[in-house]
């Protein structure tokens, strides 16, 4: 899936200009990060009182990888094109201290169950930066530079792949259940980004989706080159979607931090 979304791209970057120097003005960024997040959320139908991720099925911190590729093009009046791609597998076995019903089952209460979740998430993201050029001032008889400032306007396009298994540990005869969720979510985009010398500090946020399902995301990071190209990064990410599958309406959250790093080419 990602590389259907890439390969478009890929294969239109060297037609954008005739000259022999068109790689000049296209520069990219990968990123290859640590994502460790919290996970809560509800699962709510119209029979029972919502079951709860962290209460009732033990979800709390977790891991997941997340890698993006960022193209950012100098011509005039072409859009530059962010990719990321977040990947998430976890698993959790509990008592229940209450009764639970999730897709079409009853789980009773003093009964054990075994439940997967499969997150993953590619959002395709084109937008237009607009750059403010900032200027040296004097302070204290020294001059220093004020940074420059960019606005990031655009459109995201989220694909949305969630899967819950749940088995019932009384009873390993009976059939696990499951709900799986595919979503593709069309979002506004807005990023801004601040740059000092090796610094950049950034932050952006999509939300507002123009379809049935929901989403909302926002993400901070800051990035400091450590070599020519090379960029250490840390920062916060918040991924949420709502989503209706049979009798189920599933609202899910992950938060966290994240580390890694990212190299510009």
């Amino acid at each position: 899936m990602l590389l259907r979304i890439l390969l478009p791209f890929l294969i239109a970057f060297p037609l954008i200009a005739a000259d022999d120097s068109w790689y000049s003005k296209i520069d990219t960024k990968l990123e290859a990060s640590l994502y460790m997040p919290l996970s809560n959320g509800t699962i709510a139908n119209t029979d029972e009182p919502p079951a709860t991720f962290e209460d009732d099925f033990g979800y709390t911190t977790s891991t997941a990888s997340y890698f993006s590729l960022e193209v950012m093009l100098d011509y005039d009046y072409t859009p530059n094109f962010y990719v990321s791609y977040i990947n998430m597998k976890d698993n959790e076995t509990v008592t229940l201290t209450d009764d639970i019903y999730v897709a079409d089952e009853t789980f009773t209460s003093a009964g054990s169950i075994s439940s997967d979740i499969t997150f993953k998430i590619i959002d395709a993201v084109m937008y237009q930066d607009f750059m403010i050029k900032g200027d040296y001032f004097t302070l204290f008889g020294k001059k220093y530079y004020s940074g420059d400032l960019e606005f990031d306007p655009g459109l995201s396009v989220k694909i949305i792949e969630w899967n819950l298994e749940i088995q019932d540990m009384t009873d390993i005869t009976k059939d696990s259940s499951w709900i799986n969720i595919a979503e593709f979510i069309p979002l506004p985009y807005l990023g801004v980004k601040y740059y000092l010398y090796d610094l950049m500090v950034s932050a952006n946020v999509s939300a507002l989706s123009f379809s049935k399902a929901k989403a909302t995301s926002y993400q901070a990071s800051v990035d400091y080159r450590v070599v020519d190209g090379l960029y250490l990064s840390a920062g916060y990410l918040y991924e949420q979607f709502k989503a209706v599958e049979d009798h189920d309406t599933i609202n899910y959250k992950t938060s966290g931090y994240k580390v890694g790093f990212k190299y510009l080419f």
